[in-house]
């Protein structure tokens, strides 16, 4: 008799029983744990785990899933204290929208997508919208059936918070799910499991960095983090992100903490400001993941491909090899008899870095221990003995390779020898053309690029025929001397003249640069040389010489010149934009440093007194909140105009960043210092001169001297605590550091 094993219907079961408790554990925590001011919790994320669960299950597991989901559910209600009637409406709610999305993600073939393309993203995201609008319609009715407040606010807290759980713990639980098969956890963790979990413990502590303090508003930190870990890790850096400060920011904030009490104290618009706040996080981090690992792939594709073809249409030709992690051949193309000369036989269980010339096996040694540990190619030319005994130049390509047999090197070796003899032929070529070229050189010194010769004797000037056309006159027509000096510029035409005339009385050689006037008005500068021809007696019977056309040289040197000054001049540019605020006109944060740095040094070798100031302005944020960041940016610039107009000319006041500056006083001691402070602190309070100047504001400030022994980071640390005193005793005030 033929008996049926029982694994089948234990899965078929098992699978919806999973599915449907780990939604009710979803269900009753979030209920327990993070409640909005509308009895809704910010995030539902047993919405993302019923869907993620139904598009894991066969079609026809879902009618049972959702009955014990639906069981789960009004236990879950129930126990959180919402009457039956709204527990069933609420039930029904979350089934409908679970259905809603399974139907609309398998129908466009996404039942397990791994959110490695952009497309998939953006169908999820439409699917998830449209489901928890369905959810909040039948929600809103429901309650409002049963008595309930169901208003817009109702309707919207309610499809925030749906559409938050889908989109961010469905598509973790999915790639989670996907990366049980080896090959998708190749391709959604590109890095190992302790770089994977450091990364991810990053993000968690910058988002409890940030949400358990309420001073400062850094929000953007996390959503930095977040487009890091995507950078590096794809789509389950970006889920798994996101779902990390999503489950960290409402806990915290439900305690008290978090920058959203800064500015709103609200429970309820603390809440919808978190859910707008997951959601950017969201449409910024699993986008962008798609987008890379879609990227990635194609690229990696495309290589493969490339390398394929390349392969193949070397194979001929190159030698192919396989090889063990340890570096046997396994396999040798018949390729390396005609290269190498050994047959395939003699070189499959030996090792080919044996047989590398000593001079370059440790760079292929360091190449081999890094194709090892990456999956980047690795490309590396050496010398590798021959069978007779000499050496081959061969390029080698390896690859390392998954088979299933493990993991295996791939190696092409082709032949290069030729290629390498010709390399090292044209760089002895190139060697030897350098140094004829320093002799052509020397000796196109004395080559008649264009000669004349005077004869001064017979009185006559020859002329080359370069020499005819460099100055721009028929050939022929030789003019006598003080003619071809006439062709000189006027302001040359002086200085030509003596050096003949030294050459012709003096028996000494010349060599000059000058311009010339040709025919056709034309400048052209020239370079001249001469040497005096002597009789036996020793007197000079003529003059010989070339003159060659440099007006390409010196164009090129007045460009360069030109050129060079430009860039000095950009240079200096540079250098005051970076050391002058854009916004301010004031000195940068590195120009301030740098001089509280200098006028530290100078107190401390002539002994002088220095001060350093550090004020911000009281409530600046709340200007930028009310008026506008032009406001803001228009009250930054009056209050440096009122702290540069109220310190004195040697002191320095430079902008920290944002609206904290600071103010180098040399020369002051506490007294004076706190003095100075004091009366920035009434000019800036004074200084509110019309609307554009902006709304008036006051600052803080905190004085700090120089004590013996300090440095640039104990004044700022010292400075910075006396601003803190100065906020505490209410701003508006000026205190000295203790």
């Amino acid at each position: 008799m033929h008996r049926t094993s029982p694994l089948p219907i234990v899965r078929d079961v098992g699978m919806p029983v999973v599915v449907a408790l780990a939604y009710g554990f979803a269900a009753a925590l979030s209920l327990a744990l993070t409640r909005s001011t509308d009895g809704i919790a910010t995030m539902w994320p047993a919405s993302g785990v019923l869907l993620a669960g139904l598009l894991r299950l066969r079609p026809s597991q879902v009618a049972a899933c959702l009955l014990l989901a639906s069981a789960a559910s009004l236990v879950a209600n129930v126990d959180a204290g919402n009457s039956t009637l709204d527990s069933i409406g609420f039930t029904l709610a979350n089934m409908v929208e679970a259905m809603v999305g399974n139907v609309l993600l398998r129908r466009w073939q996404l039942d397990r997508p791994c959110f490695t393309e952009a497309r998939d993203v953006g169908r999820f995201c439409v699917a998830a919208v449209t489901a928890a609008i369905v959810s909040a319609a039948i929600a809103t009715i429901t309650f409002g059936a049963t008595g309930g407040a169901a208003g817009w606010t109702f309707a919207v807290s309610w499809f925030a918070t749906v559409m938050l759980g889908m989109l961010i713990v469905a598509p973790l639980l999915m790639i989670a799910l996907a990366m049980t098969e080896p090959a998708a956890r190749r391709v959604l963790v590109p890095v190992s499991l302790p770089a994977f979990v450091a990364m991810m413990s990053g993000v968690a502590a910058i988002a409890v960095l940030v949400f358990a303090q309420d001073r400062y508003p850094l929000l953007f930190l996390p959503l930095a983090a977040l487009i890091a870990v995507t950078y590096r890790l794809g789509p389950i850096g970006a889920a798994g992100g996101v779902a990390i400060v999503a489950v960290i920011a409402p806990l915290l904030t439900a305690l008290g903490h978090g920058p959203v009490q800064i500015g709103i104290r609200d429970a309820g618009e603390a809440s919808f400001f978190l859910q707008v706040y997951l959601l950017t996080l969201f449409a910024c981090a699993l986008p962008f993941g798609a987008l890379l690992a879609e990227q990635r792939r194609l690229a990696s594709e495309r290589a493969e491909s490339e390398r394929m073809h390349r392969l193949l249409a070397d194979s001929s030709t190159d030698v192919i090899l396989r090889l063990s992690l340890d570096g046997t051949a396994l396999y040798c193309s018949p390729a390396v008899l005609p290269v190498l000369g050994f047959t395939p036989e003699q070189t499959v269980g030996n090792q080919p870095i044996e047989q590398v010339h000593r001079d370059d096996r440790p760079a292929v040694e360091a190449a081999w221990t890094r194709i090892l540990t990456s999956p980047t190619p690795e490309t590396i030319v050496f010398r590798h003995r021959r069978s007779d005994g000499g050496f081959a130049w061969l390029d080698v390509a390896y690859r390392r390779v998954e088979t299933d047999d493990g993991v295996e090197i791939v190696a092409r070796a082709r032949d290069i020898t030729k290629r390498r003899d010709a390399e090292l032929a044209a760089d002895q070529a190139s060697r030897r053309m350098r140094e004829t070229n320093r002799l052509l050189g020397m000796a196109e010194r004395a080559a008649q690029v264009g000669h004349w010769r005077l004869d001064l004797v017979a009185g006559t000037l020859f002329w080359s025929s370069e020499v005819f056309r460099m100055h721009g006159v028929p050939h022929g027509d030789t003019p006598d001397l003080a003619s071809a000096i006439d062709f000189y510029h006027p302001d040359d035409r002086a200085r030509v003249a003596a050096l003949v005339e030294g050459a012709i009385t003096g028996g000494e050689g010349f060599e000059f640069e000058a311009r010339i006037v040709c025919g056709d008005g034309t400048v052209r500068h020239v370079a001249s040389r001469g040497q005096p021809e002597m009789s036996y007696d020793g007197n000079t019977v003529a003059l010989f010489g070339v003159i060659q056309d440099i007006s390409r040289q010196v164009e090129t040197e007045q460009a360069l010149d030109a050129a060079r000054a430009a860039a000095e001049q950009a240079a200096a540019n540079a250098i005051r934009l970076v050391d002058t605020d854009a916004l301010t006109g004031i000195a940068s944060r590195r120009r301030t440093l740098a001089a509280l740095d200098e006028a530290i040094e100078t107190a401390r070798v002539g002994g002088a007194p220095l001060a350093l100031a550090i004020f911000d302005i009281d409530h600046f944020k709340s200007v930028n909140d009310r008026f506008g960041h032009p406001a803001g940016d228009a009250v930054l610039r009056r209050v440096t105009r009122a702290a540069a107009h109220a310190v004195r000319p040697t002191d320095l006041v430079g902008r920290l960043g944002g609206e904290e500056f600071a103010m180098i006083l040399p020369g002051a001691t506490a007294a004076v210092a706190l003095g100075l402070a004091d009366a920035v602190r009434r000019a800036v309070a004074a200084s509110a001169d019309g609307v554009e100047a902006g709304p008036p504001v006051t600052i803080s400030i905190g004085v700090a001297p120089l004590v013996p022994g300090g440095s640039a980071a104990s004044l700022l640390s010292e400075a910075d605590r006396a601003l803190y005193d100065a906020k505490e005793s209410g701003r508006n005030a000026a205190r000295l550091a203790a």
